[in-house]
């Protein structure tokens, strides 16, 4: 990871226009499409195979044409040239819909204009929003056009971004992109067979914690809970769940050697947590911020964020409303026991 800022867009960034649009970056060629999908909330996307491939599961999909790019789309320092396409899943919630996603999306103009423009069009099969603006650097014009599409309560979000002048060397190629998405749509919740003799409904978390160690972190998770690892791209993720999938802790560890100022982080992430203010504590020793917010109706969340050393650590609480006072003490317990490494 490039910049903690790629793991949640952020939003109102100043930008200086620069007149003139003569310059032209090297675009980096597209040499074959190959197809991402994700397991969490099945969305598709072909990104280029051979840029640089990102994922959260459940919530990210960034393919970038140069690996130091990703930053330069956030802060919009200096550069040459580069492009990305990016797609995110983000569940509706009382705060966040598309309105609010669009607007969260638009940079600020030092001379305070609006050059954004939206249309109506289709994704996935559905009626979307096409957020597009265009706009000189010092490398050659920025050109951006953003999809947002809502589908089963989540709404998904197509961004293809080029600087230097060079997204028309992509055009081809970004609308077969386009073509081949596939909306995020809610997780799926496996119904499990249960033994008749058995009680019926699912197993509260127990009050006795395991050990679980990796190689950046250790924590005590609940007995019955099980951990599902995965790493893609340097990007560590464990889900910790029993028997109800809409209650787990969910731990992403990110490179953090270029941005380790928490405060900044947590900042950079609001705008996608409903836009409050951080509530501040520690995690394993270490200062920590955490935003509280509703990724479904029944379902309440957290998502705390640490950095220790080099990596910044994400851990999201899940848990079902309806049970929240036994799922929460034990998260919170879970959660006293966080050592970094």
């Amino acid at each position: 990871m490039q910049s903690m800022k790629w793991i949640l867009t952020a939003a109102l960034l100043s930008v200086v226009v620069i007149s003139g649009c003569s310059r032209k970056a090297t675009p980096t060629p597209i040499e074959s499409l190959k197809v991402i999908k994700d397991d969490v909330r099945m969305f598709e996307v072909k990104v280029p195979s051979n840029w640089r491939t990102q994922t959260i599961a459940g919530e990210l999909v960034l393919a970038t044409s140069k690996p130091t790019i990703a930053r330069r789309f956030l802060d919009f320092s200096k550069g040459d040239g580069g492009a990305k396409v990016e797609l995110r899943a983000i569940p509706v919630d009382s705060t966040r819909n598309i309105d609010s996603l669009i607007k969260n999306s638009k940079l600020e103009f030092e001379d305070g204009l609006d050059r954004y423009e939206l249309t109506d069009v289709q994704l996935g099969g559905k009626p979307a929003k096409l957020l597009h603006v265009t706009f000189d650097q010092e490398d050659g014009e920025f050109e951006s056009n953003t999809y947002f599409a809502e589908n089963d309560s989540v709404i998904t979000i197509l961004t293809l971004a080029a600087f230097g002048r060079t997204y028309e060397d992509y055009q081809a190629q970004f609308e077969e992109i386009v073509a081949s998405v596939k909306l995020a749509q809610r997780p799926m919740v496996v119904e499990r067979k249960q033994d008749t003799l058995a009680p019926q409904g699912p197993e509260p978390p127990s009050d006795t914690l395991r050990p679980y160690s990796a190689s950046e972190f250790a924590i005590q998770i609940p007995q019955n809970f099980q951990g599902q690892k995965s790493n893609s791209n340097g990007l560590t993720s464990v889900n910790f769940f029993g028997s109800r999938l809409d209650c787990n802790i969910q731990v992403d560890v990110f490179d953090a050697s270029k941005q380790k100022n928490l405060d900044k982080i947590l900042d950079q992430n609001k705008p996608n947590y409903g836009g409050g203010k951080a509530n501040m504590t520690t995690l394993g020793g270490v200062k920590a911020g955490y935003f509280s917010y509703n990724p479904t109706a029944s379902v309440s969340s957290r998502a705390y964020f640490a950095v220790s050393g080099n990596r910044l650590f994400r851990f999201t609480v899940n848990w079902y409303k309806p049970e929240q006072s036994v799922y929460l003490p034990i998260f919170e317990k879970s959660l006293k026991t966080v050592a970094f490494k």
